[in-house]
């Protein structure tokens, strides 16, 4: 969807090198983006300038260099390059002989007059966007967040339901969040949360997991506040977005399987809300092991000795927490380096 974005990397053009940090408008996105607040339609669908000029793709009058400066109107969109090598570069005009522009990289967005470019000006299309204009619903309101991933956008707070957009490039967009609602519990990358937010600008949801920041957005207001959306943040107190390797600290969690080992208690502790599970081995001494296996096939195969670590001080010690949606977990235990091994058994 049309918005700011970040930039890509030229090894060609070293003045590029920042553009992957920031969050800006390349001079065919401006472009876009304008044209698409204006009428609510996502006209200018070709990626670059030169592709635009020679596919416009959209219903136009195409105007030439011949036809002057006086026939230009607010809102064309003007062509600029070097004769024989096409368009390099495209402005919005605004009237009064001057146009907006995203001209170059480490440069703010501009206006400037169109005749310090007059001379490489090559023609300009005015989109026939007769359709009536869409109402931004909440316009001005929200915060902006940065995406990450290959998210859906959805027709409501759940994976069931119909996909609105798809980012399927990977490339993070900024995107402006109204409210947030708890929905269904959705599972990426070994990460756990169930709170979606509302983007006004797409008229979709999004999992949080999708969203650059902690699981519940801070200073976003829930969607109960706004009538039309509805929902409510029950229940995200409970919710812990959790991956491989992070510490078990959500409540709720049970010993699903264990055993002993010379005394000691070897335990598989799992938490059902989060699908999580890690290893804990009590009544022991400093030295003793404890891991996690975890098996994508019922136990034939498996990833051995995650979150291994021993017991430092005291009589116990506990993995790091392991996503167990879907899969199969064990934990193992030692009384001590070149001890016996006591596995639980799967679960």
């Amino acid at each position: 969807m049309p918005g700011p974005s970040q930039g890509m990397y030229d090894r060609f053009y070293p003045e590029t090198a920042a553009d992957p940090t920031y969050w800006s408008f390349d001079c065919i996105g401006l472009v876009r983006w304008a044209w698409y607040k204006a009428t609510g339609r996502d006209i200018i669908t070709e990626r670059t300038t030169q592709a635009t000029f020679a596919a416009p793709g959209y219903a136009h009058t195409k105007l030439l260099k011949s036809q002057g400066s006086a026939a230009l109107l607010p809102g064309d969109i003007m062509y600029f390059g070097r004769d024989g090598f096409g368009p390099t570069h495209v402005a919005l005009y605004l009237g009064n002989g001057l146009m907006v522009e995203a001209p170059e990289s480490g440069a703010k967005i501009q206006v400037n007059s169109i005749s310090a470019r007059w001379d490489r000006y090559q023609g300009a299309f005015r989109p026939h966007a007769d359709a009536v204009p869409m109402v931004w619903t909440w316009d001005g309101r929200g915060s902006y967040h940065k995406t990450w991933g290959q998210p859906n956008l959805r027709q409501d707070s759940n994976t069931g339901s119909g996909i609105n957009f798809s980012n399927g490039n990977g490339i993070s967009v900024e995107v402006r969040v109204l409210c947030q609602r708890v929905g269904e519990r959705a599972t990426v990358d070994g990460m756990v949360n169930n709170v979606w937010s509302y983007l006004p600008d797409y008229h979709s949801w999004i999992s949080n997991l999708f969203v650059q920041g902690p699981a519940l957005l801070k200073d976003v207001p829930s969607c109960g506040d706004f009538p039309p959306i509805g929902g409510t943040l029950a229940g995200a107190e409970n919710n812990t977005s959790c991956g491989d390797g992070t510490q078990p600290d959500s409540a709720g969690a049970w010993t699903a399987k264990s055993t002993t080992v010379f005394g000691r208690t070897v335990e598989l502790r799992y938490n059902g809300t989060t699908q999580f599970a890690w290893g804990r081995i009590t009544g022991g001494t400093v030295g003793d092991e404890i891991w996690v296996d975890r098996s994508a096939d019922g136990g034939k195969t498996w990833d051995s000795m995650l979150g291994y670590t021993t017991v430092t001080s005291g009589n116990d010690a506990y993995t790091t927490q392991w996503n167990d949606a879907g899969l199969v977990m064990r934990a193992c235990g030692t009384n001590g380096r070149g001890g016996s091994i006591e596995c639980t058994g799967w679960f």
